[in-house]
């Protein structure tokens, strides 16, 4: 009951400093926002019977203020359901093997968390390419990854869906924009709490390194600006608690990442991310070593369809993840796969209709299928 009254306390105060920080904040260049991330989901998976439900999977809302030519705040606070799984239930089918049915997700409720908190500054004399970020932040890569991802509210990106990093954490951030006003691209260099911003209680006095970038190698071709190359460089410790026993070595926690988006005008595009994980699993024991590889596609209408046809604000995209827990083990991996169609009507509206399959190397464990409808609304 402390736990839970204290999380309460802490949420209350948060909410406090925001409204009186956002007050105060009008009196500058200041703009409010907000997103709804809603959603239908069927349960195809055999043994479900059709399940199917309506959520709200998330909404953000936020500000953020020009406080002067060199200085910015951002504030958003993400409002998310509280989930919970029910345990994995064990059948026997017809052919008499005894299967896994995946666990059902339940939800309790939806806590407010203060996501972003930060203010960047622009340093002179070098205000055009430098500035410094402090407070609640977010991850850059991902940030990069959802932005050519671009539909977060249908899923999370390989590395934040397997829980590898947190979209925000604490820390303070050097940033660099690459070419005239960074049209060539940024690199930056973050040290992080290593937490998350959704449990954001550091555990020990070890801090995180974060080495990011992206590159725009055709940004002044007409046809091609939209390529970009992206990487990440992540290492420190895992957020566990040390006594004067355990050595922080032993809980090492190491991400190398590579993504790039392939674009041709606004017509199609290819992306992928790739990721490799190392984690520390204590003293005298091998290390864990995960793989992540996520690539997606996108073929955009508008550019091909009369200017007048109604089809002009659909999109067909499709995307596969290949993920592998432990690549020691053999058959411990999942694939899964998403195909759909996007509508975008009008601005700050989307909707996309999918189906997805996730598929188990490990035998006795039941492939899952899902029929999807989401939609996201920006203001």
């Amino acid at each position: 009951m402390k736990g839970r009254s204290m999380k309460k306390a802490i949420t209350l105060l948060s909410m406090l400093v925001i409204v009186l920080t956002v007050g105060s904040a009008f009196t500058a260049e200041t703009s409010v926002k907000g997103t709804i991330y809603t959603t239908w989901m069927m349960n195809k998976t055999d043994g479900f019977d059709n399940y199917n439900v309506f959520t709200i999977d998330r909404a953000y809302f936020g500000a953020e203020s020009k406080l002067s030519d060199y200085t910015n705040l951002r504030i958003t606070f993400d409002i998310r359901p509280e989930k919970f799984s029910t345990s994995e239930t064990k059948v026997v089918d017809n052919s008499g093997d005894t299967v896994k049915i995946p666990a059902m997700t339940a939800y309790s409720g939806y806590p407010i968390i203060l996501k972003y908190a930060y203010a960047d500054w622009k340093v002179k004399p070098m205000d055009k390419y430098f500035k410094i970020r402090f407070g609640l932040q977010p991850t850059m890569y991902l940030n990069y990854m959802d932005g050519i991802w671009n539909r977060r509210y249908i899923e999370k990106n390989i590395g934040d869906l397997n829980g590898w990093l947190s979209t925000a954490d604490l820390g303070l951030s050097f940033n660099f924009t690459l070419g005239p006003q960074g049209s060539l691209g940024e690199a930056g260099l973050s040290t992080l709490n290593g937490t998350k911003y959704s449990d954001y209680v550091d555990k020990n006095k070890n801090k995180d390194i974060n080495l990011y970038g992206k590159l725009l190698p055709f940004y002044n071709n007409g046809d091609f600006n939209q390529v970009a190359l992206f990487a990440q460089f992540y290492t420190g410790t895992q957020n566990k608690t040390f006594d004067a026993d355990i050595k922080a070595a032993d809980w090492k926690k190491q991400i190398i990442s590579v993504g790039s988006k392939l674009a041709y005008q606004k017509v199609a595009d290819l992306c992928f991310d790739l990721n490799y994980q190392t984690l520390g699993q204590g003293a005298n024991k091998e290390d864990l070593k995960q793989s992540g590889l996520s690539f997606w596609g996108d073929l955009y209408l508008n550019a091909l369809v009369p200017s007048q046809s109604l089809f002009r604000t659909l999109v067909l995209f499709g995307r596969a993840d290949i993920y592998d827990p432990n690549t020691i083990v053999d058959k411990d991996g999942n694939t899964l796969l998403i195909a759909g169609i996007e509508c975008a009507p009008i601005k700050g509206v989307k909707a996309s209709l999918d189906i997805r399959n996730k598929n188990y190397q490990a035998e006795g464990t039941k492939d899952e299928k899902y029929l999807y409808l989401n939609t996201e609304f920006k203001f």
